[in-house]
């Protein structure tokens, strides 16, 4: 049976406008626990998508990378001393590592995203696929594009949003 991306995709859809202020796009993507949302108008229209990657590129605008000093060094913990099978400990993150939340977002630094709008930072382009669409299809899509989610558009209007993790739980579900 070929899955379908209406089967799969999430109806309930998060959405921002161009207005939105970035350090309002940012608290919304950790309340939320998401990566990226549509860009609408008032109207309903889309005009884009924007991530937590095009977030990243705004904070590291002014950011400068010093020569040699970044490099990934993988630790491999040794099974005895990973004390649960938290990732956290297992990657040697520390015990006060976790992950972000709704007061971390409200620490912002101040000024670093002062004046920027989401209309700022967003990808003009949006990806899209329709609700009867095959899932494998869209995989492909979203591997061809390198792309992490597609919104579900039916006649014009956006009917969801289909992102990578949704595809790996449909075929865990499977």
């Amino acid at each position: 049976m070929i899955r379908k991306v209406e089967e799969v995709m999430q109806r309930d859809v998060v959405t921002v406008t161009p207005e939105t202020s970035v350090r309002e796009l940012i608290r919304l993507l950790v309340s939320s626990q998401i990566s990226g949302v549509p860009v609408v108008t008032d109207g309903g229209e889309i005009v884009g998508v924007v991530s937590n990657t095009d977030v990243v590129r705004l904070g590291a605008r002014d950011g400068e990378v010093p020569r040699g000093t970044l490099r990934w060094e993988p630790r491999v913990v040794p099974p005895e001393e990973v004390e649960d099978d938290d990732a956290a400990s297992y990657f040697g993150l520390g015990e006060d590592w976790r992950y972000p939340n709704q007061d971390q977002g409200d620490t912002l630094d101040e000024g670093l995203f002062e004046g920027f709008t989401v209309g700022d930072i967003m990808t003009s382009a949006a990806f899209t696929v329709e609700p009867g669409d095959s899932v494998g299809d869209v995989a492909k899509f979203l591997l061809t594009g390198r792309i992490h989610r597609a919104l579900v558009v039916e006649d014009g209007q956006l009917k969801g949003i289909v992102t990578t993790f949704d595809l790996l739980r449909a075929w865990v579900e499977s």
